[in-house]
């Protein structure tokens, strides 16, 4: 059986670009596995795994949330941080700091979220002082 060809990039760098025989990832549903001849598919992962095997054995990348996306006998993994390894303890360090990033920034949308809404009631009660 041909193998997939597996793409993993981040914007500023090729992590992976190797054929492997499967890959294994996470989406908001749970895990799920891509092998050659699997149809057409859109997923998005989060903060996690991406599990690949090929001739060696198998790999680990730690990816910082992103898209998969597969078709015919190419699997792109688009990601905004990612790690590829051998050695799943290796994983572990770097998936602990895409949480602590991505609960940052989630805070930090938050208060702008909020800055926003205070700003739309503070202009709605001017008005209807007016």
């Amino acid at each position: 059986m041909d193998p997939l060809l597996l793409r993993v990039r981040t914007p500023s760098s090729v992590v992976l670009d190797a054929p492997v025989r499967a890959v294994r990832a996470e989406d908001a549903s749970g895990w799920f596995g891509v092998a050659p001849g699997r149809t057409e598919l859109v997923a998005t992962l989060p903060v996690g795994l991406v599990v690949y095997r090929d001739d060696e054995g198998e790999g680990f990348i730690a990816v910082g949330g992103g898209l998969l996306h597969l078709c015919g006998r190419e699997c792109r993994v688009m990601v905004r941080d990612a790690v590829a390894t051998r050695s799943l303890a290796a994983v572990g360090p770097e998936l602990e700091r895409y949480v602590d990033r991505r609960e940052r920034r989630i805070a930090r949308e938050r208060g702008i979220i909020d800055d926003l809404a205070r700003e739309a009631l503070r202009r709605l009660v001017e008005r209807g002082r007016r």
